[in-house]
Order: C-alpha cells, then structure tokens, then sequence
C-alpha cells in the first residue's frame, strides 16, 4: 500500500470515527481532495470520502462536487462509474445539487463507451425515484440545449422508454411536464425521428385523448409540413417528411378535428408533382403512400369553398391510370393496370366529388370518356379477379403474399365505386373500407369479448342463418402501421426550420461533450 493511499484511508478512519462531530474535522476533508490526483485506488477512495461526508461540509460542497466531475473526465471507465454512482449518493443528502447532477449525468449517455451510458442510466433512474418531475424537467431542458438530433434522439429515447412508458399511468404532474416540454421541442428545429418520438409519445396521452389535445397537435404537425408553402418533392427529404408528418397526424382527423387543408395540400400541391416523385429513389413507393394517406385524409374532410378546384386535380390523376379503351380491345392485352393506386384515387375523388355533383355532368363529353374508362377499367378487374378466383396463388414472398392477400377486397372496392359513378347522373353513396385498412376491421371483429361485456344469444331464423350487424368501416388511425423511411438519400434525418428556410440550421448552441463546460 503506497504512502498516499495510506494516509487516505487515516483520513477515512477519522472521519468515520468522529461521528456527529465530524464537522469539526474538515481539514482531513479538504486534504482527501488529494487523492483525486492519485492513483485508482486512491482516486475511488477519495471519491468515496468525498461522497459519504460531503453534507457535513456545506462550505465545501463546490469544491467537492467539482472534485468528482474531474473523475467524471477519467481516462479509465471504471473511475468514470464509479464517480457517478457517488454523485447519486450525494443527492440523497444534498436534494439541491440534484438538477445539476442530472445534467452531468444527461451528458455522460452521449460517450461513446456502452459501460458509461449503462451506468449514467441507472443513476439517472436512481434520481428518478428521488424527484421525478425534476429530473424529468431536466433532462428536457437538457435536450434543447444539444445541437446534434442523435444525441436529442438519445435522451427523449430514454425518458420515453425508461422514465414514462407508459404515460397514460404516469401521475397527472408528469404527464403534464411530458406534455409541456413536448409541445416546446415540435416548436424548435427537430428532426423527423424526434418529430416519431415526440408525437407516438404525446398520442397516448390523456391531452390527445380531447379534441382540443387532438387539435393542437395537428397543428403542430401543420406547421412542420408547411403546408403554406410550395413542394417541390426534389428538395432533399421533403416527400418523406410529408409521409412521416400525415402517417401521425391521421389518428387524430375527426369529425371535430377536419382534414380539410391537408387534403387541399395533397390536391393543389403534391399532385400537380406526381412526375417529379416518380423520378426520386423508390418514387412508387412514395405515390402509394401519398394515395392511400390522401383517400384516408378524405374521410374527415370539411367544405371546400371552391370543391372543384382540389377535384380535378385527383381527376386528372384517375385519367392517367383510367386508360381509355382502344378500338377493339381486347381483355387479354389489357395494359399494366395499377389497381392499389385507382382504388386511393377513386375512393378521393367519390368523398370530394359530392361537393360538387355537376363536376362530371356539366361536360357530356368529359362525362361519355369518363364512363367509357370506367367500363375499360371495369374489365379489367373482372379478368384479374378470373384469375385470383381460377387457382390458389402460392410461393409468392411477404411483399406479395400481403398484395394478394388484400387483392380480392381492392377489386371489389373498385368495383362498388365504379358502379355508384357509373349510375345516370353519377351517385356518392356506396360506403367501402380501403383494402389496406380492411386487415384492422377483421382484428377488430376478432377480439375477444372482455369479461364486462354481456354475452346475447344470437337472433336466427328458420334458415339457420344468423343476424349479423354491419360494422363501421374502421376509423383512418386505428392501429395504423407506422411509416418506415427509406435509408440512403430520403432518410428520416430531414432538419425542419421554423425560421423560413428549409434545412439544416445552427441551433446556436455548442454540442456538449466530456469538458469542463457542465460544470456551468
């Protein structure tokens, strides 16, 4: 044992022993600081001596608080552990320094080692138990002082992981700081993946449970889409932000809550691009889900003052993917008809066009070519279902395996709409379930009757069939599947800035790493 070490552990014996009157002793104290500059051994004792006796000492509390943030800089992880765990330890005796150790502790999970967010985690839970709406605010306040998303990503990842999952049975008081500090960060430059986080977080929540909740966060959501502003889908990432920004924004459109301006926003702004998107990186995969979100979007739709306008925008879209019939055309040599796309498409311009019934019959003519695309599209569907009907399809893999699995319900969905326009003057009453949410229907139907639910004898008839109620088609967010970005160019990592410009923008603020610079 090395001379320094041993006059650490006299120091330790002193301390130990004077008991209530250890206070009378800090000239041992102010010597153990010491030992900070030593050894392993030597550092993890002073550490501890620090630690244990350091609400004797108010006068020196700085100075040993700022001893252990230097061990908190230590080469060696274990050090780095272990002056951690006995900033912890302090905070149970000294409540007061528990918002600074917390911001500490916030920066030590952004070191690269495993070891050292493992353990910043567990004391950050320690602290947790101690004062929860502190800590959280905290960690909050901390967040929007860093200037990398991944690191912002990190720390919400965190609280909403280990700290309030799930929100819905946190105390009133946290839900009300979770959902305070939320509402501020979808106001500051954020990035889609915290844009995810944020709001699958905030969706659970008594606040988006209200309409006004609901209301407030499709604002929110408005104002991140700019949906003011021109699109132009070559613009880096702006096509994948609109899809992540209306996948979280559909469970919250209501009767109440009307989808109007983002179906004004698809029509007037994202159609009139459709070549443009065809042309980035995986381009069809975006138009099938900017369609599918647009005919969800025009369920809750309110009043156009000029309906027309937006409806001919999805009109013409229909006509390019509607051909019309050649002369003596024949079902066999039928064109590569898009079906998932005409059902997203018909079933918009069925829920829009009724605002403006005399939109197809003020023309004779746009109405005799409409028709005569509806009956060439209609043949179609009858020879594609021949074939689903002919043979069972096997061998295909997941990807189309799950198209052949909704096929049949999209072309009867194609059909029913077809037949309703197609009546003299068109009609917009038939009510279908989109093919892609018709797989939530039959889980819902499939759910077993809880406990508190009353059991009925079913109403039969002489035929042995048995009543049936007919069910509502399933709302545009019930159990929707989160959109999952496509790596590489169109990645999650788009910058949205509120102040104008589209983009990355400085944030203004330092990104902290292992300096001195939380000791402010």
């Amino acid at each position: 044992m090395s001379d320094n070490l041993e006059k650490l552990y006299e120091k330790y014996n002193i301390l130990s022993d004077a008991k209530d009157k250890v206070s009378q002793h800090s000239s041992e104290y102010v010597e153990s600081f010491e030992g900070i500059k030593g050894t392993e051994s030597e550092k993890m004792l002073a550490a501890q001596i620090l630690s244990k006796f350091f609400k004797h000492f108010p006068s020196l509390q700085d100075k040993a608080l700022n001893a252990l943030l230097d061990l908190c800089e230590d080469e060696e992880s274990k050090i780095r552990a272990c002056a951690m765990r006995y900033l912890v330890s302090i905070c149970k005796d000294v409540k007061e320094h528990l918002t600074k150790v917390t911001d500490i502790l916030a920066q030590m999970m952004q070191l690269e080692e495993q070891r050292d967010f493992t353990t910043a985690s567990w004391c950050l839970l320690q602290l947790w138990k101690q004062d929860s709406a502190n800590v959280l605010r905290t960690m909050y306040n901390h967040i929007r002082s860093l200037s990398s998303a991944a690191a912002r990503v990190k720390c919400l990842q965190f609280i909403h992981l280990k700290f309030i999952k799930p929100i819905e049975s946190q105390p009133t008081e946290i839900e009300n700081i979770v959902v305070e500090e939320s509402k501020k960060l979808l106001q500051d430059d954020i990035s889609s993946e915290e844009i995810v986080l944020i709001i699958s977080c905030l969706k659970n929540s008594k606040y988006a449970k209200t309409a006004a909740g609901q209301q407030e966060l499709l604002d929110f959501i408005s104002e991140i889409m700019e949906l003011d502003r021109d699109f132009d889908p070559l613009e880096d990432c702006i096509v994948d932000r609109v899809i992540i920004c209306t996948t979280h924004a559909l469970p919250f459109f209501s009767a109440k809550n009307e989808s109007t301006k983002f179906v004004a926003y698809y029509c007037d702004q994202i159609l009139p691009q459709w070549d443009k998107i065809a042309t980035l990186e995986q381009g069809e995969l975006f138009q099938l889900h900017l369609l599918r979100h647009l005919a969800e979007l025009s369920i809750y739709c309110g009043k156009f003052e000029n309906p027309s306008l937006h409806v001919v925008q999805i009109f013409d879209k229909i006509k390019l993917y509607m051909p019309t019939p050649p002369e003596n055309a024949d079902v066999y040599k039928m064109p590569n008809l898009e079906f998932s796309f005409v059902e997203c498409l018909l079933f918009a311009f069925h829920r829009l066009a009724r605002q403006c019934p005399d939109f197809l019959t003020h023309d004779p003519q746009i109405l005799k070519d409409f028709r005569a695309r509806l009956v060439y599209f209609s043949r179609g569907v009858q020879g594609c279902n021949k074939v689903l009907n002919s043979k069972p399809i096997t061998g295909l893999d997941s990807v189309n395996a799950s198209k052949a699995k909704i096929a049949p319900s999209l072309l009867n969905n194609i059909n029913v709409l077809i037949k309703d326009l197609f009546y003299q003057p068109p009609m917009y009453k038939c009510n279908v379930t989109l093919s892609f949410k018709q797989e939530v229907v039959e889980k819902e139907l499939r759910k077993p009757a809880t406990s508190g639910q009353k059991r009925h004898v079913p109403i039969t008839f002489d035929n042995g069939s048995t009543g049936t109620k007919q069910t509502r088609p399933a709302r545009s967010g019930d159990n929707v599947k989160l959109y999952t970005p496509p790596s590489g160019k169109f990645s999650n990592n788009f910058q949205y800035d509120r102040g104008g410009s589209r983009g990355n923008r400085s944030r203004g603020r330092g990104s902290r790493g292992r300096g001195r610079n939380w000791r402010n």
